[in-house]
């Protein structure tokens, strides 16, 4: 058994000496950077999502936004809508997901998020006190914004 071990344990260090990566002849190549999202592609998915929520069609409205965000879809209605598809759907877990992406990205609308009944079984969540408070607070500091423009 310790002949064994003994074994294994030199092919161990042959393996380790055979693969440096430190050699100067032989440079390891530089890891490829991860190709960013197409931000036009993300834009079209979104739009195309948002014509499929007006035509009632909310499975395939949802399955575009998810797709819409994994290519770097980031507007916050659209996201908002998102969660009250999901929400719709019976998703609430998703639904918080979502509803927390569009706080995030700078949804304001309060009214719309305290009165859309598509939400009232969402209300009840331990995230939604939180997500509420984001919401307000982009309200807020949208405010003097619309206020200066008048």
């Amino acid at each position: 058994m310790r002949r064994l071990l003994a074994v294994l344990a030199l092919l161990q260090l042959t393996a380790c000496a055979t693969t440096h990566t430190n050699d100067p002849q032989n440079p390891t190549p530089p890891v490829p950077r991860p190709v960013p999202p197409d931000a036009s592609e993300a834009r079209r998915l979104g739009t195309e999502a948002d014509k499929l929520l007006e035509d009632g069609r909310y499975e395939d409205a949802l399955f575009l936004y998810r797709r819409a965000w994994n290519d770097g879809f980031r507007h916050p209605d659209g996201l908002y809508y998102a969660g009250v598809i999901a929400a719709r759907a019976g998703s609430l877990d998703e639904c918080i997901v979502w509803l927390e992406r569009a706080a995030d990205e700078g949804f304001s609308a309060t009214q719309s998020l305290t009165t859309e009944p598509s939400l009232e079984a969402v209300r009840t969540h331990a995230a939604w006190s939180r997500i509420a408070e984001k919401v307000a607070a982009n309200a807020r500091k949208d405010a003097p914004a619309a206020t200066s423009q008048n």
